[in-house]
């Protein structure tokens, strides 16, 4: 990440010298030997203009480059971050049955953060949708068979109502407490937790 973070301030430090020897000659160009008042300023214009050409269209060209990347990252960026609301907003429209209780597991075991196994289709599933994403950002996700620390993202939980998670609204009653013990995951019934207060 330093390295990164580094990466980027060079390029500010060459962008922004790219940018002062631009329109430095620019100035040279488009300013008359007349203004400048130096003797000899009408041979030195003739002798260098053609270099200072050149260091405009260089630094011009490196501009204009910079900003066609920078245009390009932005609308990626954001074409990304459409597509990966689209895909959350249907995987939420379309929740099976084992995806449902893998969320309602966060409810029912009051936390934001769960070691939940990525090999579960309902866990892959719902972190490939961006509906679960992992709690930390330092945490790599690597092979099929571990256990991650996951969290439901920010942005779908509103929307992941108790009506949308099949949970009902108010004090369990003993049936449904039942009810909902039995739909756990597997691997969320070693860690038990009373439904019920």
């Amino acid at each position: 990440m330093m390295q990164f973070i580094e990466r980027v301030k060079e390029q500010q430090g060459i962008t922004l010298a790219m940018a002062w020897m631009c329109i430095l000659s620019a100035v040279l160009l488009a300013a008359p030997a007349s203004i400048l008042r130096i003797p000899g300023a009408d041979k030195w214009a003739d002798i260098y203009a053609p270099y200072a050409w050149i260091l405009a269209l260089l630094t011009g060209s490196y501009l204009v480059t910079r900003l066609v990347i920078s245009l390009f990252s932005c609308l990626s960026g954001k074409y990304q971050k459409r597509t990966i609301l689209a895909s959350r907003n249907k995987m939420i429209r379309q929740l099976d049955f084992e995806e449902k209780a893998v969320l309602r597991e966060f409810i029912i075991q009051r936390k934001n953060v769960l070691p939940l196994p990525m090999n579960e289709p309902a866990v892959s599933n719902l972190l490939r949708s961006a509906v679960l994403v992992p709690a930390f950002e330092t945490q790599e996700i690597k092979g099929s068979g571990r256990i991650i620390k996951l969290s439901i993202a920010i942005d779908a939980r509103e929307q992941l109502t108790h009506r949308v998670l099949g949970l009902p609204v108010g004090k369990l009653t003993e049936e449904e407490a039942a009810v909902l013990k039995a739909a756990r995951p597997d691997y969320a019934r070693s860690n038990y937790i009373p439904l019920r207060d």
